[in-house]
């Protein structure tokens, strides 16, 4: 049976009863950006925070406009999980033998080539989340790389600066790939988000900091290993959910930091959890860009909500406080992801061991403040007019208006009630390789209706370019609703309207998809060809 409002109205009351509830709203560095000393919170030591490592362009020229790069993946990486309750070592699958994930920088205006070595046991792919790029290039499932293959991607960078991503895209095996560790950081700088930092209107150096946030699920240790369990529930297929939350690598980690601003990259790269990211003291922070870039104008806040795969950058200032004191980054508790009520309701409230429900309360990390400094970050008022954010797409001038494109996101369950019967779907229809679902003219501008009628939150990735969201449930975007997207958290009953220009890069076949990496594997994504030409039959 469809889900329709009054199993909504009874997942509620069944939240209530379990208590999930809450409010809404290269060189591995490991020491920390001001000092290596670690803090102690309750007690136990914090490991320090890794700074991830930065692949180095491989024709040795930084200045030719030409970026160079191999990622090879292998499985089986001894990786050291730091945490502080002690150490493990965990088999991970990891580009090129990195203990950690990579980062790539480059500049817009590069033309990229980076050769891709799978030497993994099943297909593989290396997707770049919210880049503009041809679908040949787009590293989708519809171009497979085979074990012990390779290819090489290669395309012009022509977008805003921004914190983009990459991780592989085969069919059904996207979520476990990623989990198992396959996931890199691509940042873009461009000649605007340059001069910001030149003239102190955003940190920059040791003082602009990658954090990637990841819960997992580890089984009992072993003479000292403790290997990742992956899908050992049923109810997984909801969306794989584990009990320890990584950043950078390490549970809980510590930063020292001095008495000034930071901008912290902060990405959201589980598979299917969501957090609400706050300060344990409640203090304010300014988000600076999305997705895709810079915000036109930095918006102050304190919390923000993220699915999996969303990402925002933030400044964080701690000028007012004083040395020794701590904060902590946490995740604050939320009801407004109804699976988890349900399946303990199922289930007798049975407890998972490894398993930690959507919407509880995390600790995500610690910040200690270990040395006065000096600051002369004003953080920038409004982007130049030369900025793409700085012009809003015109819906009134939408080759579709009046015909919106609409994508209606469901869930379907089997007669036993269990979560393995269910079936995740787009528009009632599960993914097929060989169909393209929707067809989109060159060069043109479309608005996209996103309608949520499930009971748990899903975000929805539109690949070939970078989005505007027009509103939500018809209340005009504001504030961080304004930056470019890529993906976006639709929670339950709502509908999001978004508007997207497909440039004459964008040739081929692409992806929409639920990002939770469980639905988009079992089936929640479909084609869209841009222009009269594709591969997909």
């Amino acid at each position: 049976m469809i889900y329709k409002k009054s199993m909504v109205a009874l997942l509620l009351t069944s939240l209530a009863l379990v208590g999930c509830g809450g409010n809404s709203s290269s060189t591995t560095n490991l020491q920390n950006s001001d000092s290596s000393n670690s803090s102690t919170t309750n007690s136990k030591k914090n490991p320090s925070l890794h700074i991830l490592p930065i692949m180095s362009d491989e024709d040795g020229n930084f200045s030719d406009a030409k970026a160079t790069y191999t990622l090879t993946a292998k499985e089986g990486v001894d990786v050291t999980i730091e945490t502080p309750n002690g150490n493990w070592i965990t088999p991970m699958w990891r580009y090129n033998d990195s203990p950690l994930p990579l980062v790539i920088k480059a500049n817009r205006g590069d033309y990229m080539t980076l050769k891709f070595n799978n030497r993994l046991s099943s297909d593989s792919t290396i997707h770049w989340h919210g880049f503009k790029v041809p679908a040949k290039e787009d590293g989708g499932p519809d171009f497979p790389v085979k074990p012990n293959e390779s290819r090489t991607y290669s395309f012009k960078i022509d977008q805003p600066a921004s914190p983009l991503w990459f991780h592989p895209h085969p069919d059904m095996q996207t979520g476990k790939q990623v989990y198992m560790g396959l996931a890199g950081v691509f940042l873009v700088e461009d000649n605007i988000s340059k001069e910001l930092e030149r003239t102190n209107h955003l940190p920059s150096g040791n003082r602009d900091i990658i954090l990637l946030v990841q819960d997992r699920r580890f089984d009992n240790e072993k003479n000292g290993v403790r290997e990742l369990k992956y899908m050992n529930y049923e109810m997984d297929s909801d969306g794989m959910l584990g009990d320890v939350v990584l950043v950078n690598g390490s549970e809980f980690p510590n930063l020292d930091v001095s008495t000034t601003q930071y901008r912290f990259r902060l990405y959201n790269v589980s598979n299917a959890k969501n957090y609400d990211f706050a300060f344990s003291d409640g203090r304010d922070f300014t988000v600076v860009a999305t997705d895709g870039g810079l915000l036109k104008n930095p918006v102050k806040l304190n919390h923000i909500k993220l699915g999996a795969a969303e990402r925002v950058e933030i400044i964080v200032d701690f000028r007012n406080d004083n040395v020794g004191d701590s904060i902590k980054l946490i995740s604050r508790a939320f009801a407004d992801d109804m699976m988890g009520g349900m399946m303990n309701m199922n289930n007798n409230n049975m407890e998972y061991e490894g398993r930690t429900p959507n919407g509880t309360e995390v600790n995500i990390m610690n910040f200690t403040v270990t040395k006065n400094s000096e600051d002369n970050v004003t953080i920038y008022k409004t982007l130049t007019d030369k900025a793409e954010i700085s012009k809003r797409l015109d819906p009134n001038s939408a080759d579709n208006i009046g015909n919106e494109r609409e994508f209606i996101m469901t869930m379907q369950m089997g007669s036993n009630m269990s979560s393995g019967s269910m079936k995740f779907l787009i528009n009632g229809k599960l993914f097929d390789p060989n169909r393209v679902d929707e067809f989109i003219d060159a060069n043109s501008t479309e608005i996209w209706k996103i309608t949520n009628n499930s009971p748990m939150s899903h975000p929805f990735h539109a690949h070939a370019t970078q989005y505007q969201i027009l509103d939500r449930d018809g209340v005009p975007a504001t504030g961080v609703d304004l930056g470019w997207k890529d993906t976006f958290l639709v929670k339950p009953n709502e509908t999001i309207r978004v508007i997207g220009k497909f440039e004459p890069v964008n040739k081929g076949d692409y992806m929409y998809h639920c990002h939770i990496l469980e639905h988009e594997d079992a089936g929640m994504m479909g084609y869209f060809r841009v222009g009269n030409s594709g591969h997909i039959k």
